[in-house]
């Protein structure tokens, strides 16, 4: 936010485009002219001081970039000093951020919504239930709830309560029965939402659950695939329609001196899907292969269309393997401050997590943590006086309320624990040492979760994880994009699409099994997190 000659502060802001435009009945498209964009762009100004929890003293004018009438009646200095400003790169971004959320609206058709988080309790009211304290003075109620945090009550959840503030308007010898406070707790305001990104798909992408079901060569002939007798198949992956991915087993012969293609691929009635090329080779080298002959199958031949499939716009930036990749997204959408920021066009995302699903060399299957990153509290922590970013809730605890909502996922899809990518893994990804990073994926999380499953004597330890070497990243350049890595020993230009380059990266990194973080839940605890839920904050439980 500039500082105008008069010493007026004052700053612009696109995250009402949406209000305006309605307003306006304002439509944007790609060729919309720069200009065009200014009715949809707020100017902030100087407020003084802010809320309790806000901290920020800016507000809206009133105004847009497009009413001059009212710029005009500023000091001559002030008017071309800010006239000059908005047309500096970063400002043209922040305008142009207008045209990029209306556009994205248009392109993101739904989300997919979950539960979990109303299963999250409060540990302060569960607290406050419990005294035996039943009437009381204002004053008392004050001091008692501050000292609940002797009893494992977090500070930040009685602050964010509500009750403080309600306490604060009564007088203090003003006699109150203990239901009338436990009414004035209100948390809506920072309940968090929890999500899935849904991008439609103009092709088939069938839903695959595993399996491990033994067939027969001689099945396999009558579907149409040439084997030996004394070879063997094993089902992999079954879908809903009845599309079965398997690998065939040369018996008495080592993978490595069998043909490189040996995964199957059958239709619904058991027929081949044949994968020839111009070798005449009829399998597949992949799984992902495939599954990719099975989608085009069912689509070619039963006009099955997946039209919403879970948005894949960040996949490329996880370890290669797994499945059902996804990328959630943690919000306040009843939270009265308004925050976006640059990795999606959500209002008031706390965090996001990206996942997949992977089975551990010992065979457990576990929900793996790609990434973990709250972009809200990162710009907040950058700059307290920072436009735009006002403070949110769960500053000490957001990455902690995310691994909540993931176990309960991990509960509810029948998963054996949850796994994560460490602070090496990100390290070599990005080709530099990041403290943060180390600060939270090898001492947060797995202290925190060591605490929340104390109570069943389980502790975090390592797996194993099939995967490729993590030394090279994919990045935009424009309309193009790059690869690089290895401290600047391999480097491409900028002239791939996002799926090329993700083929050069795996092209050039070596098969590998990382020894890495996972905790493996009891049965014990998963009953707990299904029958009595989490809390909302702290790791203490009920």
């Amino acid at each position: 936010m500039p500082v105008l000659p008069s010493g007026r502060y004052v700053g612009i802001m696109s995250e009402r485009a949406r209000l305006h435009a309605s307003r306006l009945k304002l439509r944007v498209s790609e060729s919309t002219p720069h200009h065009q964009l200014y009715p949809l762009v707020d100017i902030l100004v100087e407020r003084g001081e802010g809320d309790a929890h806000s901290g920020n003293s800016y507000g809206f004018s009133g105004y847009t970039l497009a009413d001059l009438k009212w710029i005009n009646q500023w000091e001559d200095r002030d008017r071309h000093y800010f006239l000059e400003w908005i047309r500096e790169d970063s400002q043209v971004r922040t305008i142009e951020l207008a045209r990029r959320r209306l556009l994205a609206e248009k392109a993101i058709p739904r989300a997919q919504l979950f539960d979990y988080p109303q299963r999250l309790y409060s540990l302060f009211r569960m607290r406050l239930q419990a005294l035996p304290l039943q009437r009381a003075r204002v004053e008392q109620w004050r001091r008692t709830l501050l000292n609940m945090k002797r009893d494992g009550v977090r500070q930040e959840e009685i602050a964010w309560a509500g009750v403080l503030e309600f306490l604060a308007r009564k007088p203090a010898d003003l006699t109150l029965e203990k239901e009338v406070v436990l009414g004035a707790i209100d948390f809506s305001a920072i309940r968090p939402g929890l999500s899935n990104e849904l991008q439609c798909d103009n092709g088939c992408r069938l839903s695959f659950k595993e399996t491990a079901q033994r067939m027969p060569a001689y099945q396999l002939q009558q579907a149409g695939y040439v084997v030996n007798d004394d070879d063997v198949g094993v089902v992999r992956l079954c879908s809903s329609h009845n599309y079965r991915i398997g690998r065939i087993w040369p018996h008495g012969r080592s993978l490595v001196a069998a043909a490189a293609k040996h995964w199957f691929a059958l239709s619904p009635y058991g027929q081949a899907i044949i994968g020839k090329d111009r070798s005449g080779q009829d399998l597949f080298s992949t799984q992902q292969e495939a599954e990719l002959a099975a989608n085009r199958h069912a689509l070619r031949s039963h006009r099955l269309r997946c039209d919403l499939t879970y948005s894949t716009r960040y996949e490329y930036m996880t370890l290669s393997g797994g499945r059902d990749y996804r990328e959630w997204l943690v919000t306040l959408p009843d939270y009265h401050r308004s925050h976006f920021n640059g990795h999606f066009y959500e209002r008031n995302i706390l965090l996001h997590i990206r996942s997949k699903i992977r089975r551990s060399g010992c065979g457990k299957m576990v929900l793996f943590i790609e990434e973990l990153q709250s972009d809200w509290h990162q710009a907040a922590a950058r700059s307290r006086q920072r436009v735009g970013v006002p403070p949110a809730p769960f500053r000490k605890e957001w990455a902690s309320l995310a691994l909540k909502l993931m176990l309960h996922h991990v509960v509810e899809e029948g998963l054996d624990g949850i796994a994560w990518a460490d602070a090496t893994v990100h390290a070599l990804r990005y080709d530099r040492s990041m403290t943060p990073l180390q600060r939270l994926y090898d001492e947060e999380i797995p202290r925190f979760l060591e605490r929340l499953a104390s109570p069943w004597g389980c502790r975090v330890e390592h797996g194993e994880f099939a995967t490729r070497q993590p030394w090279l990243h994919a990045e935009r350049r424009k309309d193009a994009w790059r690869v690089q890595g290895g401290a600047g020993k391999f480097s491409t230009r900028p002239r791939y699409n996002k799926e090329q380059a993700v083929t050069v990266i795996e092209r050039h990194s070596k098969a590998v099994t990382l020894s890495l973080p996972m905790l493996i839940l009891p049965q014990a605890m998963r009953d707990h997190i299904y029958e009595q839920g989490l809390p909302l904050f702290g790791e203490r439980l009920n």
